[in-house]
């Protein structure tokens, strides 16, 4: 084919009809793609995200779909002070701008407060041991129970007055009782007994130290 042939050709109003016809069906294609593309992802929607905190969770779940968003629970703790199914933590925050159909993820106040496995401490571990421990699981220590046996060192632990034991579960939030010796021993253990005749003129001092002279 020579150069007028191919310049003939260019001329040709058929040829040109062909490519005005791909452009547009390109365009066409291109802005179509981009108009799904828009309605997929709600391009210029902005939802607030309510305040959920202290709502119980029918009411936020009816807010939320109120605004086409959605709820879902991820997580519990517990708070005594409110009731249970009241939402405690939310994500995104409230404030937060999201798209329609956003998932909102919950955290609910429990019914009642989680339990936890008790570790073996019960005649296994001195006082201050098992006070570090039990605190750092988040138990509260009531008042040390004393009786006679070692100094210092733990016999028993007590929730609501009964005796639990290693690996029993008990409320998170328990206040718990350690049964502690006083280093003074009764008749089943080994008495250390003085008499006025051993201690001569100290007398006074093992006196004020609470030793019994018989």
């Amino acid at each position: 084919m020579d150069f007028k042939h191919i310049v003939k050709r260019l001329k040709s109003a058929e040829l040109w009809m062909h490519v005005f016809g791909y452009c547009a069906f390109v365009v066409v294609l291109i802005m179509a793609f981009l108009w799904g593309l828009n309605l997929y992802t709600h391009h210029g929607e902005h939802i607030e995200v309510p305040d959920l905190k202290q709502v119980s969770f029918s009411q936020a779940t009816k807010m939320l779909g109120d605004l086409d968003l959605k709820a879902l629970v991820v997580d519990s703790d517990y708070v005594k002070t409110l009731p249970p199914g009241t939402v405690l933590e939310q994500t995104p925050k409230p404030g937060a701008q999201v798209k329609s159909g956003r998932t909102i993820y919950l955290t609910l106040n429990a019914a009642s407060s989680p339990t936890r496995a008790l570790p073996d401490l019960a005649d296994n571990s001195s006082v201050r041991q098992a006070q570090v421990k039990l605190r750092a699981m988040g138990f509260k220590l009531g008042p040390i129970e004393p009786i006679d046996g070692e100094k210092d060192w733990v016999y028993a632990i007590k929730y609501n007055g009964n005796k639990v034991f290693a690996g029993d579960r008990v409320p998170s939030d328990a206040t718990l009782v350690l049964v502690v010796g006083t280093g003074l021993y009764g008749e089943e253990g080994d008495s250390i007994q003085y008499s006025i005749d051993d201690v001569g003129d100290y007398s006074d001092v093992l006196n004020e130290e609470g030793l019994n002279l018989e």
